[in-house]
């Protein structure tokens, strides 16, 4: 074995490994949660897949609701625009209650919306940007995330659900301790969108 293909071997295996790393943390109602460890991060990623009732313009119409996002996204306690970029582009700010004991966040978002023509999907790209606005005292300021939405329409009244979240909430939290608790928001939240939904129709 030459020298070169041992470490085509290593590269190959090195990518099959980080796209099959996730492991499932947390499985009810349909809904699975896994959780990925990266090297580039002290806070797993989050990745939950699942299967909602209704349409997939109706699932985004939630979502670019900001200012009602404390219906249904963990933690919100308020939500509100602050630039409109585009029909398909805003950058909002977001207020997050965090549990006992632990400072409140608050966050400021660019969020982007793409469709996917070949596959029939739309893809919803979100970014913090920490910068945006000045910090409030009374609040830490989430430094880093990164979220992506694939929402794809598998039949009349079905949309399949790809979602991706890596976060640093910012502050003195132990990641050990937020890692331990990674599937709490996002079952909660999906659990919400499942019930707007159905009231929708």
């Amino acid at each position: 074995m030459t020298r070169a293909f041992f470490f085509v071997l290593i590269f190959i295996s090195q990518v099959a490994y980080s796209q099959s790393g996730w492991v499932l943390k947390k499985e009810k109602n349909g809904i699975f949660i896994y959780g990925l460890k990266k090297d580039t991060s002290d806070f797993n990623s989050i990745k939950v897949e699942t299967e909602l009732k209704g349409k997939a313009e109706d699932l985004l119409s939630i979502i670019l609701d900001v200012e009602n996002h404390n219906k249904w996204a963990y933690g919100t306690k308020s939500a509100t625009v602050l630039k409109r970029i585009s029909e398909k582009e805003i950058i909002f700010y977001k207020e997050l209650k965090s549990p006992a004991l632990v400072s409140d966040r608050d966050i400021v978002v660019q969020l982007k919306v793409l469709s996917i023509p070949a596959v029939n999907s739309i893809k919803i790209e979100s970014i913090a940007l920490p910068d945006f606005i000045p910090a409030k005292k009374n609040l830490v300021r989430v430094p880093k995330s990164n979220e992506t939405w694939i929402i794809k329409q598998s039949e009349v009244q079905k949309i399949k659900v790809s979602y991706y979240l890596q976060i640093d909430p910012g502050g003195t939290l132990p990641p050990l301790l937020v890692n331990l608790f990674i599937d709490k928001g996002p079952y909660e939240t999906f659990e919400k969108l499942r019930e707007l939904l159905v009231s929708s129709h």
